[in-house]
């Protein structure tokens, strides 16, 4: 009877997300490992805790085999999700000549533990683990950061933190606007004893996510006049997660520095890292040959 309930829950939360068949959405860590191997594409799995008072954070790299290779390109998921979510990107033959390549499982999901429900904690861990695993590889000259959905404040959290190196900042239907969001049906039953009962631990985690998300961003507001990376923004107009008024948010609070540049996709939803990879991959390819 319990997974008669827990299917009908996480249907009616697969209805609510929109989600769609996007194998990277679902595909399981160890197969994309083994996708990885049977590529021959170099990659690690790097777990660091950027201090000895937190847990680890789990990171994949690929392409980071030369270490004079100076351009870095580092991903962070939404909600749920994990490294995998970037696949296709960390295999692509034009991206790995120019970049070595970092997709983190964020705290709570992945092979990260120690979850945490909050936007500014996250991006300090995930900041100090970075930190670290990027001392110890070497100096870089371009680190480029992208984050979708969840991972959007985080990324542009970690930008704005001070002594960050961040050269660029991608963000991809990233939910900043506090306006705009709002706690849901679905995240309400999600929410209670039955439904933590039912769930899968990553949808329970990504619920706790939601759920203070619009006091967090609150809070964070102002905070984004420090970020001093080169920001594209690329929204989907028909998004039904994230409201396209995010696009006029971050125009409005990101600072001169920042020279914010906006994609406002007609059509498009939340799903862009899959359904517009050609468009992604081209401003990344771009933001690597920048002089």
């Amino acid at each position: 009877m319990k997974y008669q309930f827990s299917g009908a829950i996480l249907h009616l939360l697969s209805l609510a997300f929109s989600c769609t068949s996007y194998e990277e959405m679902s595909l399981e860590s160890d197969k994309a490992i083994e996708r990885l191997r049977q590529s021959e594409t170099f990659y690690q799995e790097i777990h660091e805790s950027g201090n000895k008072t937190t847990q680890p954070i789990h990171w994949v790299s690929t392409g980071c085999k030369d270490p004079k290779k100076n351009k870095i390109l580092v991903f962070i998921h939404g909600s749920p999700g994990n490294w995998v979510n970037y696949l296709r990107y960390l295999q692509d033959p034009r991206l790995l000549e120019k970049y070595c390549m970092f997709s983190v499982d964020r705290p709570g999901f992945g092979k990260s533990e120690g979850a945490a429900a909050d936007v500014d904690r996250q991006a300090q861990r995930i900041s100090d683990s970075l930190s670290e695993v990027i001392r110890k590889r070497g100096k870089s000259d371009r680190l480029v950061l992208l984050g979708h959905s969840y991972g959007g404040p985080v990324a542009a959290r970690m930008a704005s933190l001070e002594g960050n190196t961040f050269s660029h900042l991608a963000l991809l239907a990233a939910a900043l606007d506090p306006e705009s969001e709002e706690v849901h049906w679905y995240n309400t039953l999600a929410a209670t004893k039955i439904g933590s009962w039912l769930l899968p631990q990553e949808w329970q985690h990504s619920n706790a996510e939601m759920l203070p998300l619009k006091g967090q961003l609150q809070a964070l507001v102002p905070v984004w006049k420090n970020i001093k990376a080169k920001t594209i923004l690329i929204q989907g107009e028909e998004d039904g997660l994230v409201d396209p008024s995010n696009a006029s948010f971050v125009e409005k609070q990101f600072p001169e520095q920042a020279r914010v540049k906006i994609y406002l996709l007609p059509k498009e939803g939340h799903f862009l890292p899959w359904k517009n990879y050609d468009l992604i991959h081209k401003i990344l390819m771009e933001i690597a040959d920048e002089k």
